[in-house]
């Protein structure tokens, strides 16, 4: 069975839509993207510091301990990820680098993202990278056979599972890098997450998220469309902790809240969480509210703006949870909203 694809130019954001085998489909991926993959992996800016640890005696072992258990226990991923590079013509030892970024050593970085969520109204996610990377970033959809299909937001290289995704079991993801200085001997974090995108319900999400270690750490902001559920669980260095929303906002940006584990915390991250800790929202706060929170400046929203050597926002995801609604804005380009029905079905 050959692989289906489809494209659409959304105003400032691409749209692909792959359907076929699951290792079929992301061999796929990384043919058609070749170019892009080869220019995004080497002009991460982490990717020097990575590659020189990978090389020492310490990070040798370390990389070797790590990959061997993420080949173990996430046999699946990690066969999508070498699908992928071979179609890249990558090497699979770059594109594990690469998606392993933040489950060694802590590296500078300014990555960041945050999230803002209430309970049977409204999920929103701002994704911030690099400012080069604006117009790298796509929106994918894959329909691997026998598989439900997923929506996310894709860096070229990686696996589809850091940003922001939609599932069709009817799940919203929306995940915040977390800097934590002492990683665990465990999988790679970019492998659990596109684990979990196999979870039925929010329950069982967060189970596997309390139950696959990690490596590394993100915070996974959730939101379960049927019922309007939002949890958020801190998932990093082999530990958990978990949150559910009730009445109220609940929202993360990129330093932890509830695991006490040594960690690199930006000033970014804590002016951020200052701005969303401090909001008033209105009695009924709807889809206009949250897009102004998260594609505002600070000291009025959360959205970074393009500076040296730092990130900025490079599009706003948010779900009408209530309507079950998708609404992206690039960060250079317009407003796009669609049914999430129509968002999994693809370009």
């Amino acid at each position: 069975m050959s692989v289906a694809h489809a494209h659409r130019e959304l105003d400032g954001l691409r749209w692909a839509g792959l359907t076929g085998p699951r290792l079929e489909v992301f061999r796929a991926l990384g043919e058609e993207y070749r170019a892009e993959i080869a220019e995004a992996v080497h002009s991460l800016p982490e990717w020097p510091a990575l590659d020189r640890y990978a090389r020492t005696d310490t990070g040798l072992v370390r990389l070797s301990r790590i990959s061997a258990l993420t080949r173990v226990n996430h046999a699946q991923e990690y066969a999508e990820l070498a699908a992928m590079a071979q179609g890249a013509n990558q090497s699979e030892r770059t594109l594990l680098l690469v998606n392993l970024r933040g489950d060694l050593p802590a590296q500078a970085s300014s990555a960041g993202c945050s999230d803002l969520a209430w309970p049977g109204r409204v999920f929103a996610h701002n994704e911030d990278g690099g400012a080069e990377l604006a117009g790298r970033l796509l929106l994918v959809t894959l329909d691997c056979a026998g598989e439900v299909p997923v929506t996310a937001l894709w860096y070229p290289g990686m696996l589809p599972s850091n940003a922001f995704t939609l599932t069709g079991h009817g799940l919203v993801f929306g995940l915040d890098h977390l800097p934590v200085t002492e990683p665990a001997i465990a999988p790679g974090r970019h492998f659990v997450a596109r684990a979990v995108h196999r979870a039925r319900d929010l329950d069982e999400a967060v189970r596997l998220l309390t139950e696959l270690p990690s490596a590394g750490g993100f915070a996974y902001n959730l939101a379960e469309l049927r019922t309007g559920r939002v949890a958020h669980v801190e998932a990093a260095a082999g530990s958990s902790a978990v949150e559910e929303a009730g009445q109220g906002p609940l929202w993360h940006t990129n330093h932890l809240r509830h695991l006490d584990l040594p960690e690199l915390v930006t000033r970014s991250s804590r002016e951020r969480a200052k701005v969303l800790d401090a909001l008033e929202p209105p009695a009924e706060p709807d889809v206009e509210w949250f897009l102004d929170v998260l594609t505002s400046p600070h000291p009025r929203g959360v959205c970074r703006q393009p500076a040296e050597g730092d990130s900025a926002t490079l599009a706003t995801c948010v779900v009408d949870l209530a309507a079950a609604e998708l609404t992206v804005v690039p960060s250079s380009g317009k407003r796009f909203t669609c049914s999430v029905a129509a968002a999994l079905a693809g370009p």
